[in-house]
């Protein structure tokens, strides 16, 4: 991220933060005791973001980073409940006129408060929940026989997704018996040295015929060879722009290097994303499933033969509403969808995630490990 936009984003959310104080605490009270005790709430849920984000790519304490990530989700909330409030007030005013505002704003920003406090409560509550079984049946055209696949996708294994969580989320998946387990990015989201203890936990993952990996964005940004090759060594395939084909089962598995990869740094690397020559190791007597991060890969589909593409990255939108704003940049939320490309159909399934980005909320989108049940075309 280039310094100008950096500039712009803390802009941003200062002013932000501005406004969440306008709406929710300077016309609360006349008492400037009170006042100045909102000045301090917004200004240091503004420092915890600033904290937070600087020490994020570092190993801390699980209690510090909760508290200082949790500011992020609080700001969305906040800010959110202050806009409508905002709306409404605006509406009252020339509905009612500013006499009946003045006597009902006190009791409207209580009620503001109350939901935030709530809606806070909640996402925290949903978050702390083991990830929701999520079964979907799939037909792919030329399948030989039905397959079970276990789809992982957004682990983000970091300071609170840690040995322990990832010891369950396997567990988990072992129970479902899969035929073969699909790691679909942002698996890890710290240096290596940090989380090598819960990466250590993959190995227990257990798949008939194997288990298959593509980046994420996130895995661009620290020591990626690295993460690859510790993956790499706990029996896991990665797939980097190349296709393994599974001629026992009549099926080709590719992958692509997520788009993070277009960044200056990686355009000219291995890392680079390349779907045609993903796609060039294609045995053409297969279905191809096609693993890649974000949904928004098919946008550079052309009338190539792809049966379905697998992808994770919006989280479901993790806090509500951010769904909306997801839905900005990729063409898929959640869920089996179809996209169409020159004449051609190609199924799309979105992952929610099984783990969670930041803050440990989620609102309105829960935590899930897909089982995709591959049928032969009736």
């Amino acid at each position: 991220m280039s310094i100008g936009i950096r500039i712009m984003f803390f802009i941003m959310l200062a002013l932000l933060h501005i406004f969440i104080y306008y709406v929710l605490f300077k016309n609360v009270s006349t008492n400037p005791i009170i006042k100045h005790f909102g000045k301090f709430i917004i200004f240091a849920n503004f420092l915890c973001i600033i904290v937070f984000l600087k020490l994020y790519h570092t190993h801390i304490d699980s209690t510090l980073y909760t508290f200082l990530s949790s500011a992020l989700g609080i700001f969305w909330i906040s800010c959110n409940v202050a806009f409508i409030v905002f709306l409404f007030t605006i509406c009252i005013r020339l509905g009612f006129g500013a006499f009946v505002l003045d006597r009902l704003q006190v009791s409207i920003i209580f009620v503001a408060w109350g939901t935030i406090i709530l809606l806070c409560i909640l996402s925290f509550y949903i978050n702390s929940k083991e990830p929701k079984i999520v079964e979907e049946h799939i037909e792919i055209k030329g399948l030989q026989k039905p397959l079970k696949i276990a789809l992982l996708t957004d682990m983000h294994i970091d300071v609170l997704m840690n040995k322990e969580e990832i010891s369950k989320i396997v567990t988990q998946t072992n129970l479902t018996q899969p035929d073969i387990i699909l790691l679909g990015g942002d698996i890890v989201d710290n240096y290596y040295s940090i989380v090598e203890d819960s990466v250590l936990e993959l190995k227990n993952l257990k798949a008939k015929y194997g288990i298959y990996y593509v980046l994420g964005n996130h895995e661009y940004y620290y020591d990626t060879y690295t993460i690859i090759q510790a993956l790499n060594n706990l029996g896991i395939t990665t797939l980097i722009n190349q296709t393994m084909v599974l001629r026992n089962l009549g099926l080709n598995i590719a992958g692509v290097a997520d788009l993070a990869g277009n960044m200056k740094k990686f355009k000219q690397s291995v890392l680079s994303p390349n779907l045609e020559k993903t796609l060039s190791y294609v045995d053409k007597k297969y279905p191809t499933i096609l693993l890649s991060h974000q949904p928004k890969i098919v946008k550079s589909l052309n009338g190539e033969n792809i049966e379905l593409i697998i992808s994770g990255h919006t989280h479901g939108g993790q806090l509500f509403p951010f769904q909306f704003l997801v839905l900005l940049e990729q063409p898929f939320l959640s869920g089996l969808n179809v996209w169409k490309h020159n004449l051609k159909e190609t199924q799309v399934y979105v992952s929610r995630g099984v783990g969670w980005w930041g803050m440990p909320m989620r609102l309105f989108s829960k935590r899930e490990i897909n089982i995709l049940y591959l049928m032969p075309t009736k």
